[in-house]
């Protein structure tokens, strides 16, 4: 994200209401979670640091308390046969129970759907994500007119 792009994020989540969002991480809890589970997406790992986690729109990103579990459950889930996403970093589940997060390959954010079936783009990015989800608008690009 562009410097812009995370000032509107951080003043976004910030005025979240209590109970709406989660604590930001600390970089020892980080640092513990990128041991046991790989790196975090630069971006995700930015707004764990700055924001923590929380609502947007309908959905909740996890917070590190939650994303543990989440990797657990997904990891389960791909293990007894329920999810097909290879190379995948979940963030959280939709109101569906589908997990949704990025695909490493491109850091677009997708979704699997077990009702419906398939892998589906929700997003070219995390901040594309924010805003589709409604908890920042648009900002212009550092250097767009």
């Amino acid at each position: 994200m562009s410097p812009n792009e995370e000032t509107a994020v951080k003043s976004a989540h910030d005025v979240l209401p209590e109970g709406c969002k989660s604590d930001p991480a600390s970089e020892e809890q980080l640092k513990n979670f990128e041991s046991e589970f790989g790196s975090i997406p630069l971006d995700y790992r930015w707004y764990l640091l700055n924001c923590g986690g929380g609502v947007i729109g309908s959905e909740w990103i996890d917070g590190i308390g939650e994303l543990p579990e989440t990797h657990r459950k997904f990891q389960k889930g791909k293990d007894e046969g329920h999810h097909s996403l290879t190379n995948f970093f979940p963030v959280g589940w939709d109101g569906g129970g589908n997990p949704y997060g990025f695909d490493l390959d491109s850091e677009a954010i997708v979704t699997e759907d077990h009702g419906f079936g398939g892998i589906h783009r929700e997003a070219d990015n995390f901040y594309e994500l924010l805003t589709i989800k409604g908890l920042i608008k648009r900002v212009e690009q550092d250097g767009d007119g």
